[in-house]
């Protein structure tokens, strides 16, 4: 074979139906942004109460960070008429969603510290990843892992790219 025929110069456009598999994907991906952005907002007060009294300024910051990161989620791009408009949404979904995955990996991180110190009293504070497995011995129970937390990143980053081409579907192609 040659590979002309496995890298064709220009691809097919693709069919009526096709493109309408692709919106009702992009219409789901979105409706699950809402869905998320919504958990988010009601997860953002009661979070408050998962720090156990633990570092108060980064609390705040973390429940007021998911309120805003839900509403910038749960905004409806598909009726943004302005483009400039648009625009600056885009960029803001783009960098919080980035902002939110580093938020979301300091918090599984300061809870498995957390969870270290509490498992173990006696245990000096650290903050090297590898030395929260090590302090951890056989004794204790074992890390939680952050299932919620990589669900909520990987429905993140889904949704600047969803939002981008309910916009332009004409892009996929």
């Amino acid at each position: 074979m040659s590979a002309a025929t496995h890298f064709p110069s220009s691809f097919p456009v693709p069919d009526p139906t096709l493109r309408a598999h692709r919106r009702r994907e992009l219409a789901m991906a979105r409706a699950l942004g809402v869905g998320v952005g919504l958990f988010l907002i009601l997860w953002g007060p009661l979070s408050l109460s998962r720090w156990l009294g633990q570092g108060p300024g980064w609390a705040n910051f973390e429940a007021g960070y998911f309120i805003f990161y839900g509403i910038l989620l749960a905004l409806p791009y598909g009726r943004v008429r302005s483009d400039k408009q648009w625009k600056r949404l885009m960029v803001m979904l783009t960098a919080a969603s980035v902002v939110f995955v580093f938020v979301l990996v300091f918090d599984v991180l300061y809870i498995a510290n957390l969870f270290v110190q509490n498992a173990q009293p006696n245990a000096a504070p650290t903050g090297e990843l590898g030395a929260l497995y090590a302090n951890a011995d056989d004794s204790g129970p074992p890390l939680p892992l952050p299932v919620l937390n990589c669900a909520l990143v990987f429905l993140a980053l889904m949704q600047a790219p969803a939002a981008y081409f309910s916009r332009h579907p004409e892009q996929m192609d």
